[in-house]
């Protein structure tokens, strides 16, 4: 006779797929909202989701904030001027986000699987066990399934003529030599090249302006990008006018020009950088600005070609399988920035024309380096809410960043806000809760239950659990 302790311990050892539990967890909330409304019919929306795009959302915004502040104080404090080796350090070190993901993901498992297996349980689908290497493999190709399937599903979107070769994610490919020769993989690599040239140049801007500018200037500008997103997202991505939107957009952007140049003192220096006005610490302030409203162009243009080109249909992906794949598109970028940059940083070295220098100082150091990490968290969330909502959410969602980056520097660096400042950070609030009502219908649709998969020697089986 099974004692409380073992009937608990089977249960979660039966339910060993977190994408099983987060999908009966959504599924149950659906049932939930629509019941509440009375109509089966009505419209169902994720809860599930909607947490998703929360958290991206705030994680995105303090790392944005975190980089900011401290690549201005490299600059600033340690005299350092190599935006183009911070940039390659930044964007060149993307590779790993994909090795690191499925990697951590095959131990827990893999780990998982051999506590399990020590305490004397066994798999519903009666497989026996075969090691710590051959559940780490199982759960490392797994992974790489789900990338392949939702790759070929991106493609067919983008590509008239592709025909879907796998209907089923667990019948793909059976070698990873398959996996990296498929029209699918290169498809996606192609257009990850492309990205990645858009977004260095984009990039460049803004590692440039950063040590002609303040970085409440920087910021300000670079975040109006959610303007020429809506602007490209028209043609491109098909998106329907709304003047919903474009009034929550021009709302947000209005706030972001009254707080980058109308947040004056009244000695006519900036109230983001009281050093500003004397001319002494960003002489080239005026051409900082212009280089970075043409980064914020390019940026705008990016995210738009990025939801285009690297985006599966939502209606087809779940939001953790977005998720996922927007992690190895991130990984793509990365290793054609690593290696495109890598060879013409590597030529101007050689050559004499230009010597790229580290920072040597503890402290200057330990500030790159945290910088590096906080872009990468940026990064990762901020794809990650493009694929959920769409570029121009996610865009006019960053500007809530300028707030922070304000309140930031008040508390801390003693910057006073003035009264423009605050008319500027409620307008741009204002926008931004338009904007999300505007969007509401994209945020909160309900999640796809689709076929991804965890392992190809699964510890868990759909047919068991329904005939048990």
């Amino acid at each position: 006779m099974s004692t409380p302790q073992n009937t608990r311990d089977s249960l979660e050892f039966h339910h060993t797929s977190l994408h099983d539990s987060a999908a009966a967890v959504a599924s149950s909330m659906n049932v939930a909202s629509s019941r509440g409304t009375g109509n089966p019919g009505a419209y169902e929306f994720s809860y599930l989701k909607i947490v998703f795009v929360v958290v991206l959302f705030v994680v995105s915004l303090f790392s944005f904030v975190t980089q900011t502040e401290l690549t201005s104080l490299l600059y600033s404090a340690y005299g350092f001027n190599e935006p183009i080796l911070l940039l390659y350090l930044t964007h060149g070190s993307w590779w790993l986000l994909w090795p690191l993901q499925f990697l951590s993901i095959g131990v827990f498992k893999s780990v998982r699987k051999f506590v399990l297996h020590q305490r004397g349980y066994t798999p519903v689908d009666g497989r026996r066990w075969k090691g710590l290497r051959r559940a780490f493999a199982s759960s490392i190709k797994a992974q790489h399934q789900n990338i392949f399937h939702t790759a070929e599903l991106t493609a067919h979107s983008n590509i008239g003529d592709y025909e879907i070769r796998y209907k089923d994610p667990r019948k793909s490919f059976r070698k990873y030599s398959q996996f990296f020769r498929s029209t699918a993989i290169w498809y996606v690599f192609k257009m990850s090249a492309l990205l990645s040239l858009i977004l260095n140049v984009a990039g460049v801007t803004w590692f440039l302006a950063m040590s002609l500018s303040t970085g409440s200037d920087v910021t300000a500008i670079y975040n109006c990008s959610a303007f020429t997103a809506y602007i490209f997202a028209i043609p491109i991505l098909k998106e329907r006018f709304s003047w919903i939107k474009a009034n929550s957009v021009i709302t947000a952007i209005a706030g972001v020009f009254i707080v980058a140049y109308m947040g004056k003192s009244s000695s006519g220096g900036d109230a983001a950088d009281p050093d500003a006005g004397t001319g002494t610490a960003y002489p080239h302030r005026l051409f900082g600005n212009f280089i970075i409203l043409l980064g914020a162009i390019l940026y705008g243009l990016y995210e738009v070609f990025y939801k285009k080109w690297c985006c599966p249909p939502s209606e087809l992906v779940s939001a953790r399988r977005q998720a996922t794949f927007s992690n190895f598109i991130m990984c793509l970028i990365g290793i054609n920035t690593f290696f495109i940059m890598g060879i013409g940083m590597l030529v101007c070295e050689v050559s004499g024309l230009h010597h790229f220098q580290i920072p040597t100082h503890g402290k200057a150091l330990l500030y790159m380096v945290t910088s590096i990490i906080s872009n990468h968290l940026f990064s990762v969330s901020f794809l990650g809410l493009m694929s959920l909502t769409s570029p121009v959410f996610s865009s006019v969602a960053s500007l809530i960043t300028i707030l922070i980056v304000g309140l930031f520097e008040w508390l801390f660096r003693g910057i006073v806000i003035t009264f423009y400042q605050i008319i500027g950070y409620i307008l741009i609030i204002v926008g931004f809760g338009l904007l999300t009502y505007a969007s509401w219908s994209e945020i909160s649709q309900e999640d796809v239950d689709d076929d991804y998969i965890t392992d190809t020697e699964s510890t868990y089986s759909t047919a068991s659990s329904q005939m048990a």
